[in-house]
């Protein structure tokens, strides 16, 4: 039985990251907008919001490639909120032109140094190695991390000297001025984060969150945990994770991320995970399990030297370890936290263990045209359906970019002929689809924010590594 059967009604929610909220400091953040998001889901009956990872973005602001698996974004630290809490003066505010993209480059080069100042402010009211040791899992590795790179002017660790190649902490008596403000900054991410939950929860809203499966390359807990990946003894990466060609991408999609070594991380208790997974539950009542059928099974891409290939085709998928994964992750975590990202090939072994876990799938709206006209109204209750993603074009950006002959639009238009008085067209389709998601046999449904007002704009284009995770709304 499904974790969400037990619950009868249906539940509505919207997917929107903390960086498209809008106000006047060029990106999205955990103050007032975020109080006011909050008011907007209540007003329209939503009762879950859907979030990206929280992590500190890596290249090409991917929050699914963060240099710590720990570490949250300081760019989403409200700088009205620092403010109020007389962290930072009025003076030292600043704003950015009014854009419905996130210019990331500009507010780096403006935010950070705010931060920097209401960092030393907080160290000077609070004890700053009270937070560094109630965080010592994690926080330690971080902040070295942050050191060496400093040291050499850039985070590829395995380019280091062959003395800091392996990860090398260090004693919390060395750490000096900027990296004790670098712990302050993330004190702040989690003062600000737990007063925004704690009105979300008298809101009786659930944040939904989600955790990559993969680890960036150029990251802490790869350099400190290099047995757990399959590279060789200088560090290179001997394969990549990707997903295989498809109709969408002739050559696949190659992402880079090391493969894991799955002997080795049952070896160690998959600690790493699990840890990571216990981090994220913090912060989220519900989690995604990103790309599950990595979980399962993945698409192993050599890259004999450290040397990548050009595109995913010379993969091949090999088997993970799940059966021993989820026992551990059942022993420590209640499965009614989960949720299964399962869209993409889907091996009968990966439907037989998320059937066998119970765990909730998911449903992309704008892909079920494609085959025929379905019937959405008999689509199991233990699936989320999603009008689309993240990762999908929003759906007017979709509806607009459909061939007129296109069987997606043909068979969505035969849909309406017979279920809606609307017949679709750029200016409603998103109310259309809205209005199939829920009213589908799908317990949940989850909207993203574009959809439900219209927008164009998508957040992610997979397979791209620049010009993504920058939409923002411009009001709300």
């Amino acid at each position: 039985m499904c974790a969400f059967n037990h619950l009868s009604l249906k539940e509505k929610g919207v997917l929107l990251h903390l960086s498209s909220l809008p106000n006047s400091f060029g990106i999205g953040d955990l103050g007032p907008a975020a109080y006011a998001f909050a008011d907007y889901l209540v007003e329209h009956d939503f009762g879950i919001w859907q979030l990206l990872p929280l992590n500190i973005c890596g290249y090409g602001n991917s929050p699914y490639n963060p240099i710590s698996a720990f570490a949250r974004n300081p760019l989403l630290i409200s700088p009205q909120m620092l403010y109020e809490d007389g962290l930072v003066s009025s003076d030292a505010l600043y704003s950015v032109p009014a854009s419905n993209k996130v210019d990331y480059p500009l507010v780096t080069k403006r935010k950070m140094p705010l931060l920097k100042k209401a960092a030393q402010n907080y160290i000077q009211r609070h004890d700053i190695y009270e937070y560094i040791d109630a965080n010592l899992k994690w926080i330690l590795l971080y902040l070295s991390y942050l050191h060496y790179s400093r040291l050499y002017g850039h985070d590829r660790w395995y380019l280091w000297g062959e003395e800091h190649r392996q990860a090398n902490l260090l004693k919390i008596d060395d750490l000096d001025s900027e990296l004790l403000e670098a712990a302050a900054i993330q004190a702040i991410f989690d003062d600000q984060f737990q007063r925004l939950s704690k009105y979300l929860k008298r809101k009786k809203i659930r944040l939904f969150g989600d955790i990559p499966l993969y680890l960036s390359y150029e990251s802490a807990e790869l350099w400190a945990n290099q047995s757990l990946f399959d590279l060789d003894e200088e560090g290179r990466r001997l394969s990549v994770a990707g997903v295989p060609p498809d109709a969408f991408a002739e050559g696949g999609q190659l992402w880079g991320n090391p493969t894991y070594d799955w002997q080795s991380m049952q070896k160690d208790g998959f600690e790493l995970f699990l840890r990571r997974i216990e981090h994220a539950l913090d912060c989220f009542d519900l989690l995604r399990l990103d790309h599950f059928i990595g979980y399962v099974n993945f698409w192993k891409v050599p890259s004999p030297n450290g040397i990548l290939p050009e595109d995913a085709k010379g993969g091949y998928w090999e088997n993970a370890l799940p059966e021993s994964f989820f026992e551990k992750l059942r022993a420590k975590f209640p499965l009614q936290r989960f949720v299964a990202e399962d869209l993409g090939v889907l091996s009968d072994d990966v439907i037989s263990m998320r059937e066998k876990l119970a765990l909730p799938g998911m449903i992309v709206l704008q892909f079920c045209f494609d085959s025929g006209i379905p019937e959405p109204q008999n689509y199991p209750t233990d699936r989320i359906i999603y009008t689309g993603t993240h990762d999908n074009h929003s759906t007017r950006g979709w509806w607009d970019a459909l061939a007129l002959d296109a069987p997606a639009r043909k068979n969505l238009e035969a849909y309406c002929k017979k279920h809606l008085m609307d017949f679709p067209r750029s200016q409603n389709i998103h109310h259309i689809l809205t209005q199939i998601a829920q009213k589908s046999g799908c317990r949940i449904s989850i909207i993203p924010m574009q959809d439900l007002i219209g927008s164009p704009m998508r957040m992610n284009t997979p397979g791209t590594a620049l010009g993504n995770w920058e939409w923002r709304l411009k009001s709300l």
